[in-house]
């Protein structure tokens, strides 16, 4: 029986691939880049004297919401940092492991669509890698409702305790690790903030896997902030976190160039996915697919965080569902773990906060007990921008 492209090799990220048989010349002639890195967190903003809103950077518009496997692929590879394809024994084993069963391959990536789309306008809107939309592939194969061995769960596989202390809620009747609302946006706060210290796309998934503190001592004792899955740098870090690395430059190869791996990408069209606030007073999921105009099985598929399709009393109420499937709704952006996150807008004037000398979206949203991503979209901002000293950010309530 042919082994699974992508469910096969995801969950768990713990399995080192096994020795593969010798094959053609490895048709990728560059090597991976292991330079040393300039490790610094992003610099705080010089004070200086605030100028006017209107002399302001205007932002650029949001781009068209993603609906075909086509256009997800080319907005996807544009973020992947060079040189996409190295060469090397462990990428090479990867590709082939990956691209070995080309069919399953497509056809998984082909039930992906919708919520890798959505994955993927998130890492665009804080500016992010690409490669870092390729890891729920790594963790889970794109299942929100994937349990690894030992206590990961979900879309980013996060365990209890990593969840909660990046604000998920994880409790009796939800589990927002099985969100993929809470979990990417709790994952890739968590991978800017990493980003934003180490730099480099294939540093900040090592200190993903492996945790920063351990990275960050790996680069001390090596005396040079080098990073290289294939040359396993810098040394002393875990097979599996430099397999991690190996595997995310893997896939990106394979997505940016499929025909030269002699695979086919998904082209097929679908409708886009949009966090999206429950109806107050709603309890059941199917309850609210119907007020949608969805199918239950649609919004259940899209939404395992709540046990048995049943809300209780204080989970929160974002929902992962198909744009347009209701005429008007208001896409949530209060976070998920809000103490008020059952009771009806108010119209009371939104908090505000004055932008201090070393602040970072990031703290304030944290602060205030959102997400960047919401308060980034709550005042029209790029999230990948330094904050300019004295502007006066909304908050989201």
């Amino acid at each position: 029986m042919a082994v699974l492209a992508l469910a096969g090799l995801a969950v768990g990220c713990t399995t080192l691939p096994a020795p593969v048989p010798a094959g053609p010349p490895d048709p990728v002639a560059v090597e991976e880049p292991s330079e040393p890195l300039q490790l610094a967190p992003t610099p705080a903003p010089k004070a200086s004297v605030p100028r006017p809103e209107a002399e302001a950077e205007a932002e650029p518009a949001p781009p068209a919401r993603i609906a075909d496997g086509r256009v997800l692929f080319e907005r996807l590879a544009g973020y992947f940092g060079p040189p996409v394809c190295v060469r090397g024994d462990h990428n090479r084993q990867w590709r082939r492991r990956y691209a070995g069963h080309p069919a399953s391959f497509e056809r998984q990536l082909r039930d992906a669509l919708p919520l890798m789309a959505y994955v993927v306008e998130a890492v665009e809107a804080r500016n992010l890698p690409g490669e870092f939309a390729l890891i729920p592939i790594v963790e889970s194969g794109y299942r929100p409702e994937a349990r690894g061995p030992g206590g990961p769960t979900g879309l980013w596989q996060m365990i209890g305790s990593t969840a909660r202390n990046h604000g998920v809620q994880v409790g009796r009747g939800y589990d927002g690790r099985l969100s993929p609302v809470d979990a990417t946006d709790a994952a890739l706060d968590y991978l800017a903030v990493l980003h934003a210290e180490f730099g480099d796309w294939r540093a900040t998934a090592m200190a993903y896997n492996a945790g920063e503190g351990r990275l960050r001592r790996a680069f001390a004792r090596d005396g040079a902030s080098r990073v290289s899955g294939e040359r396993r740098l810098p040394a002393g870090l875990s097979s599996v976190t430099y397999a991690y690395v190996a595997k995310l430059h893997a896939l990106a190869c394979l997505i940016a160039e499929p025909a030269r791996h002699g695979l086919t990408l998904p082209v097929d069209a679908f409708t886009p996915l949009e966090a999206r606030r429950a109806p107050d007073g709603a309890t059941r999921l199917d309850a609210v697919a119907r007020a949608w105009g969805t199918s239950p099985e649609s919004l259940a598929r899209w939404n395992p965080a709540y046990r048995a399709g049943i809300a209780l009393p204080g989970a929160p109420r974002r929902l992962l569902a198909p744009v347009g499937t209701v005429a008007a709704t208001e896409a949530m952006a209060a976070p998920s773990n809000a103490p008020s996150a059952d009771s009806a807008p108010t119209a009371e004037a939104p908090r505000q906060h004055t932008v201090r000398s070393g602040e970072t979206l990031w703290r304030i949203a944290r602060r205030y007990g959102t997400t960047v991503r919401a308060l980034a979209a709550f005042n029209g901002i790029d999230a990948a921008r330094p904050l300019r000293i004295g502007r006066t950010l909304r908050i989201p309530d």
